[in-house]
């Protein structure tokens, strides 16, 4: 960055302005806050959400259940006005928002959404009957939001949200009586939606639809497989064959991800294979009464030792070069 700066300097490509306001930059002489602020601002939003919930609470007695559900609603309402009135038209590519406060409204709308689905469901108790139902309606509404509105926030509450939905929808677990019921299925549930993802990250990114949301897929789907995997190793009665797909997926991963220069995924890789491979040479040493001293020095050697390397490659992760 030092040389190409001055390269251009000395080629009169840049005015002796631009070109202390750029080495400005590179020297943190200035520093942008721009993510630190959205970061306070979606803080307020939440806590906005939290505290008209927790205001409702205390005045129930002098407003009621049913006012409050119909402000709230009006709050959604009245944000939907502006959303509509301030959204660019939908395209595949990335959309460049113009109202300052677009997406902070949009989250606001979509949260006080959560707020009035759980109010009418815990004031009516109807939460067993309509818990799942709820979820997923959730859910494909702030999918839909996030791709016509291109939110990436908007797009991980949706994940998060159909998450949720799949591991209540297809586990024995009642949690909203109080039935809680050991299971082995929601490993394999969040396998499938790790997949699901991954697969429907890759092929929208392929066809160029929303392109800048294929991070958000492929770090949900990667996080949801792995966490399945390696859960099933330790709780199914097949973990040895769980471990041997983790180990084959997750090196198949490594390779691509090192390829494709993509650091997050492949540090998640390598965690995958790592935990898996150990779990298998352990419990292959445990079978033919290995040393106990191999076990004593086997992770802190390896784990300094995957340190350096990581060190050491840093730059091949880098796009610059």
């Amino acid at each position: 960055m030092n040389n190409f700066n001055k390269t251009l300097f000395e080629r009169n490509l840049l005015t002796n302005t631009q070109y202390e306001f750029l080495e400005s930059i590179r020297t943190r002489k200035i520093v942008s806050l721009y993510y630190e602020l959205r970061l306070l601002l979606y803080l307020g939003i939440m806590l906005f959400t939290g505290g008209v919930g927790y205001f409702a609470y205390q005045n129930i007695g002098d407003m009621g259940h049913m006012l409050s559900m119909i402000a709230i609603g009006i709050f959604i309402a009245i944000g939907f006005i502006f959303i509509q009135k301030h959204a660019q038209p939908y395209s595949n590519k990335k959309v460049r928002v113009t109202q300052i406060y677009f997406d902070y409204i949009l989250v606001l709308v979509s949260l006080l959404i959560i707020t009035l689905f759980t109010y009418i469901q815990v004031y009516y108790n109807l939460v067993e009957q309509l818990l799942n139902f709820t979820s997923f309606l959730t859910a494909a509404l702030f999918l839909f939001m996030a791709y016509r509105y291109d939110n990436r926030a908007l797009l991980s509450m949706a994940i998060t949200v159909l998450a949720a939905a799949f591991g209540i929808a297809i586990t024995p677990i009642n949690w909203a009586s109080g039935d809680w019921m050991v299971t082995s299925n929601l490993y394999n549930s969040s396998i499938v939606l790790g997949i699901v993802l991954l697969v429907s990250g890759q092929l929208l990114h392929h066809n160029n639809i929303k392109q800048h949301f294929r991070f958000t897929f492929l770090n949900f789907g990667l996080i949801l497989f792995y966490i399945g995997c390696i859960s099933a190793i330790f709780d199914s009665e097949l973990e040895i064959i769980y471990a041997l797909i983790t180990v084959a997926s997750s090196l198949t991963l490594s390779y691509y991800t090192w390829k494709n220069k993509e650091f997050l995924f492949f540090l998640y890789s390598n965690i995958a294979a790592y935990i898996s491979f150990t779990y298998l040479l352990f419990t292959l040493l445990d079978k033919i009464h290995g040393d106990e001293i191999f076990f004593a020095y086997y992770i802190p050697i390896s784990c300094i030792g995957y340190i350096v390397f990581l060190v050491n490659k840093k730059s091949h992760f880098s796009h610059d070069n």
